[in-house]
């Protein structure tokens, strides 16, 4: 849905600084603190690497 997208980029968004300052194979981790808001939040269940493809493709277009 667009409120579930507009969500998980404002939580993707809120965890910037984590993204930049822990090594790539932490992302993960992060990817699914970002999976348990977006269910708590909304209700709207997926996995973090969903979550992953998501952000990267409203990013890259």
């Amino acid at each position: 849905t667009i409120e579930a997208a507009r969500e998980s980029i404002r939580l993707r968004c809120e965890n910037h600084d984590n993204f930049e300052f822990v090594p790539n194979n932490r992302h993960e981790r992060i990817w699914r603190i970002i999976f348990n808001q977006l269910f708590l939040n909304r209700g709207f269940a997926t996995y973090p690497s969903q979550c992953r493809k998501k952000w990267y493709s409203l990013k890259y277009g």
